[in-house]
């Protein structure tokens, strides 16, 4: 994912069927989950209303659509060596989600560890409607939308000469790379991608410290259950971007740096595919702070008998 230098390193044989394997098992797990948690957010009122959930929607939304559609497709590319379903609409497509749909995913997360600072230790500032758009609803909007759309412009409309191929991965790289100045390459790799991770680990951590330091004093507020899920949720999701992006940004800065073989040899191999393990963890951190949800899970697998009323036939007309 994104436009980071690669090298071709050799690896253990058995490196890319582990990774193929587990993987594949994260997808299958994680797509029910994605399911009935989204159905929960969507049709439950309470949670549909709350705001900490509005960027928790579309975050499930687009890393959905990077675990069904993107990952599907890179399975299947790993599995067979070529891309079996190709043609240059479905090439469009897999950029786009690849690329524009992630970066979006990747600012949504930014925004939602920044905005739980606000609904946890400031939410005096979203009472009004006024406080309420400008706050929550115009960056909310902007942070999911800029990404998408820059890349549709960039895949779907800049003149380019398009040259996909079914022998790479992601049908090749797009196009836009042949020209398109290379001060947008540099923007893209740190602004799209490297400081919106920096910022997730920086603002997850202040808000852990925060949640910690003032526990006491959250405590005896009614919102205190409230403000602990929202804060053990974004941990959790955010401890895997810190686990599988942060030492590919790392990595990416010291080659920028000067240094183009750094890590190459060792962590390159197996981060790549890796980027998608927070999209499968998701909608689990997303379970565990929704109230009411591990309750309507367990009922799902273990059902449970409801003993019938037998009423005396002397009560009965």
């Amino acid at each position: 994912m994104g436009s980071f230098p690669s090298t071709l390193t050799s690896v253990p044989s058995y490196w890319p069927t582990v990774s193929f394997s587990l993987l594949l098992l994260g997808q299958i797990l994680s797509i029910p989950c994605y399911f009935f948690v989204g159905y929960h957010i969507i049709f439950e009122k309470s949670s549909r209303k709350a705001l900490h959930n509005h960027v928790i929607v579309i975050l499930l939304f687009y890393n959905f659509l990077g675990i069904t559609f993107d990952l599907s497709l890179t399975l299947d590319y790993d599995r067979v060596g070529y891309v079996s379903l190709f043609s240059p609409t479905l090439c469009r497509f897999w950029q786009l989600v690849d690329n524009g749909i992630w970066y979006g995913g990747i600012y949504l997360m930014m925004w939602a560890s920044f905005e739980r600072h606000i609904l946890v230790f400031h939410s005096n500032f979203v009472r009004t409607k006024r406080q309420l758009l400008l706050i929550h609803y115009i960056p909310l909007i902007f942070f999911a939308l800029y990404a998408p759309l820059l890349y549709i412009y960039l895949i779907f409309f800049y003149p380019c000469d398009e040259d996909f191929d079914s022998t790479v991965d992601l049908c090749g790289g797009m196009c836009f790379y042949a020209t398109i100045p290379n001060w947008f390459l540099v923007y893209d790799s740190f602004v799209d991608y490297t400081i919106p991770i920096l910022l997730i680990v920086v603002f997850s951590i202040t808000l852990l410290l925060r949640f910690i330091r003032q526990k006491q004093r959250l405590q005896q507020a009614v919102t205190w259950r409230q403000c602990r899920k929202m804060t053990i949720q974004l941990t959790l999701v955010s401890a895997t971007y810190l686990m599988f992006d942060l030492p590919y940004v790392i990595i990416f800065l010291v080659q920028t740096c000067g240094y183009p073989d750094f890590g190459s040899n060792v962590i390159m191999p197996y981060i790549g595919d890796l980027t998608f393990v927070p999209a499968i963890v998701l909608p689990y951190a997303t379970l565990m702070a929704l109230p009411g949800l591990k309750q309507k899970l367990r009922n799902l697998f273990f059902w449970k008998r409801h003993q019938r009323q037998i009423v005396p036939l002397t009560t009965r007309t």
